[in-house]
């Protein structure tokens, strides 16, 4: 079956901040090296399909400088939102597009902001759910991460039964997925043996859109519309003014019947904050993780980064020191997840000037 990959990267990237902007969220920022994380997440689907196959959904605001980023991609390729509206209408929107080309396809779905170190069991992951679908063409399957520790800033997916089993891995059925837990509900999904939600998807375009229609009979009937369009930027506008703003697991995954998930282990890290960060820089003797000009004295655990100025820290431990074009941030590394909710309460402030 033919495979098409969709980049979902649409994302503010806030809890970030001050280095990831909405006007360079973090999916177009290196935090490892030289390649931003959008074009990493593309570098390493490659070899499982064609660039032409390869599509990005983004918001307008950051479009163009997608479209630099990715230029091996054709510019069609690039899918423009004209503001957000969650992941369960950016899914539909690929689903359509996709479908004028290829409507018994296999679409794949991920996020743009991922750091994933082993790309080769990544595609074989990816590469044994595709073949899965070729016996069991209507389920809809995620891969879920082996958790490493019982962590609460990430949603858990509780695997049933066996289904299927190849080359090392294997296929699961899904009894539920789990919001974010506290403390104690993440140890106990962990003994339980959960795993991670990493929000990736394995699907045909032809599935995915019953399913919609069987679960959001409102989103199913603007994609129909959108899919006999020309995909004009009026069209585009039409569909997401009417599309109702909600993610694809509430949508989709968490009521539909036949969901898969195959666990997989390939060094995944969602960078979804300043404590994630640390593991992607290289650290000095004392577990401080650097970027840029930054000098440690009498100090650990801590992450700095420097975009020009020299960061200084003495007797400090367990902090995020993080300086971006028009601000600095300094909080405690645990407490880096907060950010975007900060954000939001100085932008109330701001409003009420």
């Amino acid at each position: 079956m033919s495979l098409y990959a969709v980049i979902m990267a649409g994302g503010k990237g806030e809890r970030l901040w001050p280095v990831s902007t909405p006007a360079r969220p973090k999916q177009l920022i290196a935090f490892s090296g030289e390649k931003s994380l959008l074009r990493m997440t593309v570098d390493r689907l490659l070899p499982l399909t064609s660039p032409e196959k390869i599509c990005c959904v983004t918001g307008k605001d950051i479009a163009t400088a997608v479209a630099s980023d990715l230029n091996d991609i054709p510019a069609h390729n690039i899918l423009v939102e004209p503001f957000g509206r969650n992941t369960a209408p950016c899914v539909a929107f690929a689903a359509a597009w996709i479908s004028r080309f290829d409507p018994d396809s296999v679409m794949a779905i991920f996020p743009s902001d991922q750091n994933i170190s082993d790309s080769e069991t990544f595609r074989k992951a990816v590469s044994f759910g595709v073949n899965c679908l070729e016996s069991l063409p209507d389920m809809l399957l995620t891969l879920g991460i082996m958790p490493l520790y019982p962590e609460t800033g990430y949603g858990y997916i509780a695997p049933l039964k066996k289904i299927k089993k190849a080359d090392g891995l294997s296929l699961f059925g899904v009894d539920r997925f789990h919001e974010k837990p506290d403390a104690a509900k993440a140890e106990e999904y962990i003994n339980r043996g959960y795993f991670w939600n990493a929000g990736m998807f394995i699907w045909k375009v032809s599935t995915i859109l019953t399913e919609l229609e069987m679960n959001t009979p409102g989103l199913f009937e603007n994609t129909m519309t959108l899919m006999k369009s020309d995909f004009t930027d009026e069209d585009i506008l039409k569909f997401y003014t009417s599309a109702e703003p909600i993610s694809i697991d509430y949508a989709v995954m968490e009521k539909a019947k036949n969901v898969g998930v195959i666990p997989a282990s390939f060094g995944w890290n969602d960078v979804g904050s300043w404590s994630a960060v640390t593991k992607l820089l290289n650290k000095d003797v004392n577990s401080n993780a650097i970027h840029g000009d930054a000098f440690m004295y009498q100090s650990s655990n801590n992450v700095a980064w420097s975009s020009g100025k020299k960061i200084v820290l003495i007797g400090a431990s367990d902090m995020a020191v993080v300086e971006g074009d028009d601000a600095i941030l300094v909080c405690r590394k645990d407490m880096s997840q907060d950010v975007s909710r900060v954000l939001k309460l100085m932008a109330s402030k701001d409003s009420l000037k």
